[in-house]
Parts: C-alpha cells; sequence; structure tokens
C-alpha cells in the first residue's frame, strides 16, 4: 500500500529547505548506509554529492550524467538515490545561466534527459534500495524499471505556485529463480 500525504509549506528555490521535504529526505538518510545525490544544492547530506554549481558545498561539480558514469566506474552501490534535478527547461536554463554556461538545446528536452540520468543511475541502486524522486509529477523510476512506489507526498505552495511530489520508490529484488 501507498502511504500518501498533503502538507502546506512556503515555496523555497532549494527544495530541501523546505521543512517537510527536508523531514520527508532526512527520514529516508537516517536509514541509508550509502546514498548517492547527483543535483545536491547547497546540501551535503548524502555520502555522495554532486552540483554543477562550484560555489555549491558538493564533492564533485561535474554534469549529472558524468558523476552517475564515475560512481558506477568505481563500483559504488547504494541503499538511497536522492533525485532532484531541474524540474523544467526554464529551471534548467536558469542554473546554467547562473553558472555562465548556455543551455543547449538537448538540456531543454527534460524528458530524454531525465530518462538518461534514471538509465544510469538505476544500475548504482542495490536490491531493496530507495530513490526519493522531486518534481512536478510521479513518472520516477517506474515499475519497468523495477522499482514499486512507496510513499507519495505533495507539498502545496498555496496560491499559483505549483505544488512539489515527493516520491519514494523501492527497487524490488530480482527472483533469481528465473534464471536457474
Amino acid at each position: 500500500m501507498i502511504q500518501f500525504s498533503r502538507v502546506w509549506a512556503m515555496p523555497n528555490r532549494y527544495t530541501f529547505d523546505i521543512p517537510p521535504i527536508a523531514q520527508f529526505v532526512r527520514g529516508y538518510l537516517a536509514k541509508s548506509t550509502v546514498s548517492i545525490d547527483p543535483f545536491s544544492g547547497n546540501k551535503r547530506w548524502a555520502t555522495y554529492t554532486n552540483d554543477l554549481n562550484p560555489e555549491s558545498p558538493a564533492q564533485w561539480h561535474n554534469e549529472a550524467i558524468d558523476f552517475l558514469r564515475i560512481l558506477a566506474e568505481q563500483g559504488v552501490k547504494a541503499d538511497l538515490l536522492i533525485f532532484d534535478p531541474p524540474y523544467s527547461p526554464r529551471q534548467v536554463k536558469e542554473c546554467y545561466d547562473g553558472l555562465g554556461r548556455k543551455m543547449q538545446q538537448d538540456d531543454a528536452q527534460g524528458g530524454r534527459v531525465r530518462a538518461l540520468w534514471r538509465e544510469a543511475a538505476a544500475p548504482l541502486m542495490e536490491e531493496g534500495a530507495v530513490v526519493l524522486s522531486f518534481g512536478w509529477n510521479t513518472v520516477g523510476f517506474g515499475t519497468n524499471a523495477g522499482f514499486d512506489i512507496e510513499e507519495i507526498m505533495l507539498v502545496c505552495h498555496g496560491s499559483d505556485h505549483n505544488d512539489t511530489i515527493c516520491m519514494a520508490e523501492r527497487k524490488r529484488p530480482t527472483d533469481a529463480t528465473l534464471f536457474e
């Protein structure tokens, strides 16, 4: 059964500075041993952190896809992934403009880029791992990739702001008997 909740909180450009979202993440971090955050912004809560902005406290400052590939090459396996990329092409542009970079056409194709990030991140997740996804939809990693929704929290920001959708998905164990 999926746990569902709805709360209200003021918006903030930094997702994890919104109190109920911070509590949501910290609850899962408390149960985690190895965690990955490819879009860590102003937080360094995860074991492995990355943010494109060189001013952020993250350990790495790479494109997310490169960061995830580096971790895969190092053989990293995690029990938690915090997945909070920019939610829209406008947010990507603001991020790139703020860093003095030019946004490319591929950067604006959110669905395709998100799929590449998910493909790069999924192999880093061990069985039973949790992915926390944040955005304006519940696409997440999905059942086809072996993940089941465990929790959804809507954060209403009032007025004309989009809600922030927080979702936890757990990676199903693979059925070894299929290959015997």
